[in-house]
């Protein structure tokens, strides 16, 4: 049954929040997608000016936003979109001051003195924009703009790929697993599953895995911020780094724009690892933007949509060298004239075979000729060596007679390179509306279908050169979300932020559907791997519903900001399959592991033991694997970017989180106890006290905004990985085993009847396809539910003596206990700590220098 202590979640939930309220000093002022300009207003001869009006506004937006200067002459302007602004500044006795042309980016905090004459009747006009160097910023971060976004090259229209010109920043070097790509970026050597991708401040990610939704079109994005070190309490289940994209909106002026992208084999280098000259390759992206305004001043909308069409190759060197493989002359051995037998093996039997010091009559040798040649011959071609097929048959294993099953593999047969295809749609559309002066409605909604095949993984041991096509996946998108903000402004020191998204991701990551591309995998290291990818199927339903609420309050030299962050998950995993199709290991056999009479004689080669049906081990999951839960998260946030001095702001906060998975109790009260004892359970267990403290010091050395020196330190909590959840719930011991076989003697056709067991029960008679035969298992095979055509068993049938223990009912003795994936008893969500020292000087010509040292450190 499920446990889930709803009444200890509100309980603690309800302390953490109330404890984020009375928390009194606490990062700074970090905006998801939007900016804050901040200065001062003096005369000429320095003196600070209070009371003074400052606007700013866009008018091609008709924005526009006033505050008033305080007592010290500072201001402050909350929230606002990034773009190209005028600043306007007015106070009695002065003339008007006008800063046209001043950019704000995304999470920036802008600094823009404005300095008034004495007048009343001049209009005093200046083209400058902020301080280049931020004074009040404490984290290392970088905006990646319009200017460069438009002008840098990329391969395939990743945008995201423009933060790797971010030298603190490096592409994710971990193997691809399963569904669901990440962001492919290393922040401060943290894996690409634990950063938070944000589009208008909507979390883009697939939470369970720690993957990347479809965000948007390169055109649609109008700039994104980089943040790798020491982010504001604001941002949280993020361990690794945060990307803030912000689209682009429409304008009072109509405007749209168009590309086409193409690339062909004709027109550009051969891959280097192709086995044939100009493999097939074509890749066609095209797409449209338009926006503008629907009512002037007040409404806008900005919609695109990019199609991606790919027809390409995937390279495999699958039977590079023969397989190891070089002819030997065998016929002295028969007493025939040479070269009139020949057979396959490794150079190392081909020097003993050859060597005149072996005699032609050695006992045994023709035994052995027949093990040598029949490994090769049926591994790489199916069939055994003509002259041999008279003792041992045409397709027959000579170590033990049995015939090969239907779905045994040539390994010639997967020679050659194989087709990958993409069809990926995006679409977008924003629409922005001013409800009044003070309040702002966004609307952004975006769907991607997308269906890919010829996807290579690169985990379970699997190197991608080796894989075959029946080795690769398909996978199949549909990605839809829509989100809404609402921002308004409460006097001219208060703004609120509430934001909505619900986001559908349907996700089907399958095996190919090319021939074998459902059989029994085998994995001949250093060779091949062909056969059902181990983490397929999976098809599974996320949907998301996120609710923000941000406040954020200036007083003095404070700007006080408060938050939280509600998610309702619902997950449906509708199949999920771990080694379903059965997975079989081959490695080098040494001659005595055939027979001891062998002793001295050069040993298999991996692809040898493939075709003698000798493998190492096998795998394979068993039972049914649905699964549907729901998932509840809390994140709460309390800062204070504080402006202690002209010269130096603090930056304090924390944030607190908490995740509530389901967890049930094991099949049975013995195995529940047992599962105590070795400190596992099915999963993840409720943590309430994940507080994550950040402190930040920014200092303007001579206060001319030229050179700031920033320091800070911080512990950020990672999403739990919801994979863990389904694992130690589905793919448990009991529910849905495991089961592991290891290698051994094969079960002779000539074997009697008599000698049946269940001790037979082995990888080597799994794979020849014996298991089935009286002589073998006998009346223990009827449990097991073996598919001898495929060389494996049922994996979908929940009565197998392998599932929820049913080998204990039944008496059947295994020599390996199935086997799960638990969740730690005292599982803790893994956190780092982050820390950074830095410089940055303003170079002039809208150039800066930033030299920092960052370190970030692990821990559970």
């Amino acid at each position: 049954m499920f446990n889930f202590n709803s009444r200890l979640f509100c309980f603690n939930a309800l302390a953490a929040v109330l404890l984020l309220v009375c928390f009194s000093t606490v990062l700074q002022a970090q905006n998801i997608s939007t900016a804050q300009l901040n200065g001062t207003v003096h005369d000429q001869t320095g003196a600070v000016i209070p009371n003074a009006a400052v606007t700013i506004s866009d008018d091609s937006k008709g924005f526009s936003r006033s505050t008033t200067t305080d007592a010290q002459g500072n201001y402050r302007l909350l929230l606002l979109p990034p773009g190209r602004y005028t600043v306007k500044a007015t106070a009695s006795g002065f003339n008007t001051y006008v800063s046209e042309n001043v950019i704000l980016t995304t999470g920036e905090q802008a600094e823009l003195p404005l300095s008034l004459a004495v007048g009343t009747t001049q209009i005093v006009t200046v083209s400058s924009g902020a301080d280049i160097v931020e004074t009040q910023r404490s984290s290392q971060s970088t905006t990646v703009d319009q200017l460069r976004i438009d002008n840098l090259p990329t391969n395939g229209r990743n945008y995201i790929n423009f933060t790797l010109t971010n030298s603190q920043i490096a592409r994710d070097a971990a193997p691809s697993i399963g569904a669901i790509p990440t962001s492919g970026l290393n922040f401060g050597g943290v894996r690409a599953r634990s950063n938070s991708i944000n589009v208008d401040g909507a979390d883009a990610g697939d939470y369970i895995s720690g993957g990347t939704r479809t965000t948007v079109s390169q055109d649609a994005v109008q700039e994104f911020q980089i943040i790798t070190n020491g982010f504001a309490a604001e941002y949280g289940r993020a361990s690794g780094g945060v990307v803030n994209i912000v689209t682009k909106s429409g304008t009072n002026t109509t405007h749209g724009s168009a590309f086409g992208f193409l690339r062909n084999r004709y027109i550009q280098a051969t891959n280097p690892f192709s086995t044939v000259n100009q493999p097939a390759y074509t890749r066609v992206q095209a797409g449209f933007t338009i926006g503008g305004a629907i009512i002037p001043d007040r409404t806008f909308y900005f919609f695109s949509t990019e199609i991606t069409r790919r027809q390409e190759s995937g390279f495999s060197d699958i039977g590079t060298n023969n397989f190891g493989l070089t002819s030997i002359d065998v016929s002295r051995f028969y007493g025939v004239p040479g070269g009139a037998l020949t057979i396959q093996g490794t150079p190392e039997q081909q020097a003993f075979l050859q060597n005149a010091g072996v005699p032609a009559n050695t006992p045994g040798i023709q035994q052995y000729i027949a093990l040598v040649g029949s490994g090769s011959s049926l591994a790489t071609t199916g069939q055994n060596p003509a002259f041999l097929q008279s003792t041992i048959g045409a397709r027959n294993f000579v170590t033990s007679g049995q015939a090969t099953p239907s779905s045994f593999t040539p390994l010639n047969s997967l020679i050659g390179n194989f087709p990958v295809t993409e069809k990926t749609e995006v679409y977008s559309l924003r629409i922005d509306h001013k409800l009044t002066s003070n309040q702002q409605l966004v609307l952004h909604g975006s769907a991607s279908p997308s269906y890919i095949t010829g996807i290579q993984e690169s985990a379970a041991n699997q190197n991608l050169g080796e894989n075959s096509f029946s080795r690769t996946a398909t996978q199949s998108l549909h990605d839809f979300a829509i989100a809404a903000q609402y921002t308004v402004l409460i006097g001219n020191n208060k703004v609120n932020d509430l934001r909505f998204q619900y986001a559908r991701h349907p996700v089907l990551f399958a095996n190919t559907n090319s021939p074998g591309g459902g059989s029994t995998a085998v994995n001949i290291p250093g060779y091949a791997y062909f056969g059902k990818t181990p983490f397929s199927i999976v098809n599974r339903i996320e949907n998301q519903n996120q609710l923000q609420d941000n406040f954020t309050y200036t007083h003095g030299g404070h700007t006080f900001k408060a938050g939280v962050d509600l998610r309702y998950i619902p997950i449906n995993l509708l199949q999920g399959q771990l080694y379903g199709g059965g997975d079989y290991t081959f490695a080098g056999l040494n001659a005595t592991d055939i027979s001891p009479l062998l002793e001295g004689l050069p040993g298999f080669s991996a692809v040898q033991a493939y075709g003698l049906g000798i493998p190492q081990s096998f795998a394979q999951g068993i039972g049914q694997t649905t699964y549907k839960y729901d998932l509840k998260t809390l994140g709460g946030f309390l800062q204070d970017s504080w402006r202690a001095t002209s010269r130096m702001t603090l930056n304090l906060g924390v944030r607190y989180d908490v995740e509530a998975f389901p967890t049930q109790l094991a099949l049975n009260s013995n195995t529940n106890e047992a599962e105590r004892i070795y400190g596992i359970r099915e999963g993840i267990r409720l943590q309430p006290t994940n507080f994550a403290p950040r402190i930040g010091i920014a200092y303007d050395l001579r206060g001319d905004a030229k050179t700031v020196i920033r320091a800070n330190y911080g512990l950020f909590y990672d999403r739990a990985p919801g994979n863990l959840e389904s694992q130690s719930t589905s793919f448990n011991s009991a529910k849905v085993p495991l089961v592991i076989l290891g290698g051994g003697a094969p079960c002779s056709i000539a074997s009697p009847n008599g000698a049946a067991s269940p001790l037979n029960l082995n990888a080597t008679n799994a794979f020849q396809g014996s298991l089935g035969n009286p002589n073998c298992l006998g009346a223990s095979a009827a449990g097991v539910n073996y598919l001898a055509s495929q060389q494996r068993f049922d994996p979908n049938n929940p009565n197998s003596v392998f599932v929820n223990q049913n080998f204990l009912a039944t008496g059947f003795p295994l020599a390996i206990l199935p086997s799960g994936l638990p969740a730690d008893l005292f599982y803790k969500t893994p956190y780092v700590q982050q820390m950074s020292f830095g410089v940055e000087q303003d170079l002039g010509h809208d150039t800066s220098l930033n030299v920092a040292f960052t370190s970030t450190g692990g821990g559970t």
